[in-house]
């Protein structure tokens, strides 16, 4: 396996998160009346009982909602980031990146602004370019925004990761810190691409230009389309493994991880890592029922929930862990 980790310990800190869900509830149940399922087909598929659809709102409005609340959830008081990453997974448009966009609609000038793009593993992967960034003292506080829309290139025709996905936001806010126990510990991140086209959209780049979109002829091409059998083979054939480049694979190496969040693919997909990596139930956070899948979003918005119910404590450590179209894996672990 050809994966770097890096183990560096970084002193940066967490200072706020934000999150913000679109107000249009989607029931399993309305998904299975719209393909055509029976009844409790959607549910009993991808363990989602609701998720949330944008309407009459950017991914540019829902990100700088969350990144309001994030700020209002901190301690930065009027200060505001150096730098506002982007780690979105559904560009609001090819040109510029979101992060201009972002910066647009929150009014912030002479900011800096960059997207990094790893699909559903963009927010682990903006997470370890902002703590670089941190690291070698260009910025002392960033913040990171993963806003989605998925709901609008679903392919109604394949039910199943249709009914997977959701909209929504969230926001988390970095900040360089003492050397106390707050830290990024490492990350690493690995890329099979023999499975590059199990999750794609071929259409809307300069491969198949949007010009090229033909109404009922080719419309499936500038849609979401993932293969879930083979995803799902990929990732069980090769977890374990890379897993243990970050955290060992001693029997005991959960006991120093309080809680792993994982992304929230599917809830046969989060049962079965679980299993897999042995990982005690009562630190595996799941809300994949509530919310689907939420692309790069999915990670930090349930790392929000956790941050806020009271449950991650100063001090704890988390283990953020997920896959994404490529067909990559990608995890960090961090000391909140």
């Amino acid at each position: 396996m050809s994966a770097v980790a890096s183990r560096l310990p970084i002193s940066v800190r967490i200072a706020g998160t934000g999150r913000h869900l679109p107000s249009k509830i989607v029931t399993s149940e309305e998904l299975d009346a719209r393909t055509g399922m029976p009844s409790g087909w959607t549910l009993a598929h991808t363990g989602v009982e609701e998720r949330r659809y944008a309407e009459g709102c950017t991914a540019a409005q829902m990100g700088a909602a969350a990144l309001r609340e994030a700020l209002d959830l901190s301690d930065w008081g009027k200060q505001l980031p150096e730098l506002l990453i982007s780690g979105s997974g559904t560009p609001q448009q090819p040109i510029p990146c979101n992060a201009a966009l972002l910066a647009r609609e929150l009014g912030w000038n002479a900011i800096a602004c960059f997207d990094v793009n790893a699909t559903c593993l963009g927010f682990v992967a903006a997470l370890q370019v902002a703590s670089g960034l941190v690291a070698t003292g260009a910025y002392a506080r960033i913040a990171i925004v993963c806003s989605e829309i998925a709901s609008t290139g679903l392919n109604w025709k394949e039910p199943e990761s249709a009914g997977l996905m959701g909209d929504g936001a969230a926001a988390v806010l970095l900040e360089r810190c003492g050397e106390g126990s707050a830290k990024f510990l490492g990350a690493i991140f690995a890329t099979w691409p023999d499975g590059a086209n199990f999750t794609e959209i071929r259409g809307g780049g300069t491969a198949l230009h949007a010009t090229g979109h033909r109404p009922g002829e080719n419309t499936e091409d500038y849609l979401f389309h993932m293969d879930g059998p083979a995803v799902f083979r990929l990732a069980s054939a090769n977890i374990e493994s890379f897993i243990s480049q970050l955290i060992g694979s001693e029997s005991d190496r959960w006991d120093a991880i309080d809680w792993v969040v994982p992304h929230q693919a599917s809830l046969p997909a989060l049962v079965h890592i679980r299993r897999r990596l042995r990982v005690p139930a009562g630190k595996f956070v799941e809300n994949i029922a509530r919310q689907g899948n939420v692309i790069a979003a999915s990670i930090p918005l349930t790392l929000h929930e956790l941050i806020v119910s009271g449950r991650l404590q100063r001090g704890q450590t988390v283990l953020l862990l997920g896959s994404s179209a490529g067909f990559s894996l990608g995890a960090a672990l961090l000391r909140y």
